[in-house]
């Protein structure tokens, strides 16, 4: 089947799969709140239908999260009851999680701490919080053989922290990467004073999955910082897609990447705002003579890999594929927090959409993440 060229005016065909494709997506919002009310018994049949797809010998999934119970508690006590004004912690179990995989015919899940992170102001509390949170993912890993990767996490913005962290990560957990937030307390990815981490994640030739947290602005936070923004939406609605936005450009102007181009970074979302505003960044940066890089920003974009987890249809996998290597995207369900109904519906939207080449349906499910973690095809 011809992929539609977006810049061709072929209107008729586009409008057509964004009427079908956004008819979906808006099938599953009106299912949210069943979804999330626990209706379980509606999971399995929608998964099973994803079984035999394109991805037939398993997708990895590179968003994907845990939720150990230490930290559930430490969110808890924290204020973070209802993460980034989601409305409650998803529960979550190795097992749970497992079961979930096979009936959306993942292979394997790189698991992540997601948003607000586990810095909540105490450098020690966080350094504890992120030793026993990537013992515990490796322990997944160990118990699950093939069936988890772990990005660990570091506790940032202690730097002296985070880079004792890493040596246990690597040195002794055998992480196939970190988990960065786009912020952390208002110091955004890019910033000079985590070179230090950068410098010694580009040493181990490190992956970086960046995941979005909750923006450090006034004018998205109420008069409580613990409540939802003002207009009363959560941030994972709007913020994260600007949050991730943010840090990337930052990471590109900032000549972070180019200082250390070894480190291979993963930008969640299909790459949240990064492809509609790309050229205009470029554009303005090169008038005003602004940033310090040398790298042209979309040669900087393409060097990237991208998740495809979220609702990448039927906008924005189209704007993603006009400026990322197609050899650097990848899967993600952004399980638990994206429940598993909605996730294997989501997946089968992916399945099914004429944005991806019959060609390329194995490599964005499956084969770019097994030359990005060689391991996964030992095991």
């Amino acid at each position: 089947m011809s992929q539609p060229d977006w810049r061709t005016g072929n209107n008729a065909t586009v409008s057509t799969r964004r009427r079908h494709a956004l008819a979906g997506v808006l099938g599953l919002a009106a299912a949210l709140p069943a979804i999330s009310r626990g209706a379980s018994s509606n999971a399995a049949p929608a998964a099973r239908a994803i079984s035999g797809s394109a991805a037939s010998q398993g997708r990895i999934d590179v968003h994907a999260h845990y939720i150990p119970d230490q930290y559930r508690a430490a969110l808890e006590a924290a204020g973070h009851g209802k993460p980034s004004g989601m409305p409650a912690i998803p529960m979550w179990s190795a097992d749970r999680h497992v079961a979930m995989m096979d009936h959306l015919d993942i292979a394997t899940a790189m698991l992540s701490i997601s948003a607000p992170g586990l810095h909540f102001g105490d450098d020690a509390a966080a350094r504890r919080l992120a030793r026993y949170c990537n013992d515990e993912g490796a322990r997944a890993v160990r118990e699950h053989p093939g069936r988890f990767g772990l990005f660990a996490a570091l506790p940032l913005p202690d730097v002296t922290g985070s880079l004792d962290e890493l040596r246990h990560a690597f040195d002794t957990l055998h992480a196939d990467g970190v988990v960065m937030e786009s912020n952390y307390h208002g110091i955004y990815l890019g910033d000079a004073r985590f070179e230090p981490v950068f410098a010694e994640l580009n040493r181990r030739k490190a992956t970086v999955f960046i995941h979005p947290t909750d923006p450090y602005c006034a004018c998205c936070q109420g008069q409580d910082a613990a409540s939802l923004p003002p207009l009363g939406y959560p941030y994972p609605m709007i913020e994260f897609i600007f949050d991730t936005t943010r840090a990337v450009f930052n990471l590109i102007l900032s000549g972070t990447l180019e200082k250390f181009p070894d480190i291979r970074i993963i930008v969640p979302h299909a790459g949240a705002a990064i492809p509609v505003l790309g050229a205009r960044v470029a554009a303005i940066g090169s008038l005003l003579k602004l940033g310090h890089n040398k790298m042209r920003v979309d040669d900087a974009i393409r060097s990237l890999y991208f998740d495809l987890a979220g609702v990448p249809e039927p906008v924005a996998l189209g704007a993603l594929l006009q400026v990322a290597d197609p050899a650097r995207i990848l899967y993600g369900s952004d399980y638990p927090f994206t429940p598993e109904p909605v996730a294997a519906e989501l997946a089968a939207v992916l399945d099914r959409s004429q944005h991806i080449p019959p060609a390329l349906q194995r490599a964005f499910m499956r084969d770019n993440a097994l030359a990005l973690f060689p391991r996964l095809s030992r095991t």
